[in-house]
């Protein structure tokens, strides 16, 4: 008996919640004001277009590697990474015969007296270093891929690292839920609107160059989560 007395009152309260939830929805539809369907979160955002071609393994650190015939890896960031730095001075990158590891530091992104630390996406010796990216680091904005290609490596344990690495579809779903964790995290730690510049007319959102305007303990938190 007391169970049922239990059960009855959660629903006279749901009940109550649901009435007065409809209520107040008719109430704001009548005044004009804007509601979203019901259950569903509508970010006023207009999420940016990165590419991301196929055939290339990326990280969660935004790096990527693409396997090339002589059984090489080639190792760059990718589009997202280079369109939320903006402008880059320089890449300072390992010499030849540098041993990698999936996940730990393999090369650096300077940018005035910012340094970013990128992870490698695969375990590997270096071959090769790109330094023509160091000749015109405005290529890499160009293009990512191709010919902005940074490290040349010869991979020791591709198969169990290629298990922590995305690619086609499934690459694409994470970036596009990348750039959703991404916008809330600026959104909800820029100082002031004005910080980060990235509130557009239309009420989406630019992302590009917004590290050029951060810098200090923030800029350190946006490298931990996004770039490792």
């Amino acid at each position: 008996m007391v169970l049922f007395l239990v059960i009855l009152t959660i629903a006279a309260f749901l009940l109550i919640e649901l009435a007065y939830g409809m209520w107040s929805r008719r109430a704001k539809e009548k005044a004009g004001e804007a509601v979203p369907a019901m259950g569903i979160t509508l970010p006023p955002v207009a999420l940016p277009e990165f590419r991301l071609p196929g055939g290339f393994f990326y990280h969660s650190g935004h790096t990527w590697a693409h396997l090339t015939p002589s059984g090489e890896a080639q190792i760059g960031i990718d589009d997202f990474a280079q369109g939320v730095i903006g402008k880059i001075d320089r890449i300072d990158l390992p010499r030849p015969g540098t041993l990698l590891r999936q996940g730990e530091k393999a090369f650096s992104v300077v940018q005035g007296k910012k340094k970013i630390d990128f992870v490698s996406p695969v375990d590997g010796i270096v071959n090769a270093a790109n330094d023509d990216v160091n000749a015109d680091t405005g290529r890499i904005g160009k293009d990512p891929y191709q010919a902005s290609w940074f490290l040349a490596v010869m991979p020791t344990n591709i198969t169990q690292n290629i298990k922590k690495l995305r690619i086609a579809k499934d690459a694409a779903n994470w970036l596009e839920r990348e750039l959703m964790v991404f916008l809330e995290f600026i959104t909800l730690h820029r100082a002031t609107p004005a910080e980060v510049g990235i509130t557009m007319q239309d009420g989406g959102h630019c992302i590009e160059g917004v590290l050029e305007k951060i810098d200090g303990e923030l800029l350190q938190l946006l490298v931990r989560k996004f770039f490792r």
